[in-house]
């Protein structure tokens, strides 16, 4: 990355800080824009403080599809928020990376439903044939009927 896109970037990560929610969420599509250079200082921002900041750090490196942030995603996956934990399932799922697998079953029991759902869709993601056990355990303790639902559309995908 040449100094002038070093800058851009700089900016657009702060701008990640920004109170108003649509320009965080606008800023995220201009970071993809600049590709695999805005991995690094996006990890750091999994550390943030502000978890819409965090939420937005998972949300972007999702959407690069690079793989060599998984790690760092699945430790998102034990975020205190809520938010967080389900965007960083998401993004795992986006990035279809088998050492992912082991982190999503475990969050097919989270407390947040819609965690759970996202768990089982991101499993569905990445096809691994083992996860069709662990949903199917899953759908039978689940009281979501929205969750029940991505469960049963995750195995439908998963059984082909």
């Amino acid at each position: 990355m040449n100094s002038n896109s070093t800058d851009q970037m700089a900016v657009l990560i702060q701008e990640l800080h920004h109170p108003d929610k649509e320009h965080r969420a606008a800023t995220v599509q201009k970071i993809v824009q600049h590709g695999e250079g805005a991995i690094e200082p996006l990890v750091k921002l999994l550390n943030d403080p502000d978890w819409r900041v965090r939420y937005r750090a998972a949300e972007t490196l999702g959407l690069l599809r690079s793989r060599q942030q998984v790690q760092d995603l699945i430790q998102s996956c034990d975020d205190e928020k809520d938010h967080v934990r389900y965007m960083a399932a998401k993004a795992l799922g986006m990035i279809k990376d088998i050492r992912a697998v082991p982190t999503l079953i475990h969050l097919l029991s989270d407390e947040h439903q819609y965690t759970r759902g996202i768990a089982a869709t991101g499993l569905a993601a990445i096809g691994e044939p083992v996860a069709a056990k662990e949903i199917e355990s899953a759908l039978a303790r689940e009281p979501d009927q929205a969750v029940r639902e991505k469960m049963i559309q995750s195995l439908k995908t998963l059984n082909g």
